[in-house]
């Protein structure tokens, strides 16, 4: 009987100890800790949590910014087929979100149900959105008159808010207002407006929207400014000879570029091979109109008009073709006076020196000289070209004697 007694106390006790055991289960370990996530919309999302010892008798749930039911375990209870529960291990009940957008931004909560309170970890969630320029608020090609004002508009979305940054034909553009270090500060907003616009603010203008979210927003507008035409005609008189030909010049600046004609005395030059026209883009709103006139005559001199017209207004200007007469002048005469040597005497003679002389009785017979009717006579001409040329002339003289 005492061992019986014994053993009902020791079965006693060991079901006792079993009992308190029971009463005892391990508590989940559940991660509190706050998160932040940032995600950019359009991306996936993917808010963690985890548990350990979780056992069959607790439950997680996940509740979002909305306090609305999401999910139960890993069944979803919302119609949304981006949101699902991913569980890449043992321990893990991640929430993810495809496609995420910025209306999902907020507070989501994972909790799990153990007593004698809920555990919850919160997790914030930052969707940023990359900048985004609304179409519909100015037109992208714009037409003004000159000495008009012109806005434009580049109206942009996106969290964090964009800064709107003006450029022209991919220069940065500038205003006026200097900032504390003395630079011109760049333009920035979303209306850029142009006062007074001039035809040399014309061109395209950029609009670029940045937040640090790929990828940047761009628009460009293309701002055309109408103005009528500015005729000018370099050359108001041009002379040329009959027989060859000319070329008159007329600048044209206007916008748009409509019509630019020749006319000859007011009228229409008539369509001859002669006149021949050839047009040059010299640039923005410039145009160069030329009139070639070959083998001109007389019907081709008078006054000539280049006329440029639009739609805002027209204007010409004029200038006149005349002859230009070449005068011929015969050529110059050019003469040597003669040359006349002093006449010497026969006391001045010496043989050894030859100067040319006139003969008294001879004055047509040039370097000739006479000694006393001797029958030799020398004759000299001096310096042709750098050469001293000397010719000795004889002459044979008959005296006539009276035979008595």
């Amino acid at each position: 009987m005492r061992i019986f007694i014994l053993l009902l106390v020791r079965y006693t006790c060991a079901f006792q100890a079993g009992a308190l055991v029971e009463e005892e289960p391990k508590m989940p370990l559940f991660d509190k800790t706050t998160l932040n996530i940032t995600a950019v919309a359009g991306e996936t999302a993917i808010l963690p949590c985890s548990v350990e010892r979780k056992g069959d008798e607790h439950k997680i749930i996940w509740l979002n910014p909305r306090k609305t039911l999401i999910s139960r375990e890993d069944s979803r209870f919302i119609d949304d087929s981006r949101i699902s529960v991913e569980r890449p291990k043992v321990r893990d009940w991640n929430l993810m979100i495809r496609e995420v957008r910025y209306n999902d931004s907020g507070e989501y909560m994972c909790q799990i149900n153990t007593k004698p309170h809920v555990e919850i970890k919160r997790i914030n969630l930052f969707v940023k959105v990359p900048p985004e320029i609304l179409e519909y608020w100015t037109s992208t090609e714009i037409e003004v008159i000159e000495g008009t004002t012109v806005d434009l508009m580049c109206n942009a979305t996106g969290v964090p808010i964009p800064v709107v940054t003006w450029y022209k034909q991919s220069n940065l553009l500038k205003g006026a207002d200097q900032n504390d270090g003395g630079e011109e500060s760049t333009l920035i907003g979303e209306v850029l407006i142009l006062h007074n616009i001039s035809r040399y603010c014309d061109g395209i203008y950029e609009c670029n929207a940045e937040n640090g979210v790929l990828p940047m927003a761009t628009r460009k507008f293309e701002v055309t400014v109408l103005f009528p035409p500015e005729v000018d005609v370099p050359t108001k008189r041009i002379g040329q000879s009959i027989g060859k030909e000319t070329i008159l010049q007329c600048k044209v600046s206007a916008s748009p570029q409509e019509s630019i004609v020749w006319t000859k005395n007011g009228s229409a030059l008539p369509q001859k091979y002669k006149y021949w026209t050839q047009l040059y883009d010299e640039g923005h709103h410039e145009k160069t109109l030329n009139l070639n006139i070959i083998d001109i005559d007389k019907d081709d001199f008078g006054y000539y008009t280049c006329e440029a017209s639009n739609t805002l207004g027209r204007d010409s200007e004029t200038m006149i073709l005349y002859e230009y007469k070449i005068i011929t002048q015969p050529r110059p005469r050019i003469t040597t006076p003669p040359w006349r040597p002093s006449p010497r005497t026969s006391q001045d003679y010496d043989p050894n020196i030859i100067t040319p002389h006139y003969y008294p009785g001879s004055r047509g017979q040039v370097g000739s000289v006479y000694y006393n009717y001797n029958s030799v006579a020398v004759s000299s001409w001096t310096n042709c070209d750098g050469v001293l040329i000397v010719t000795f002339v004889f002459v044979c003289f008959i005296n006539q004697f009276s035979m008595g």
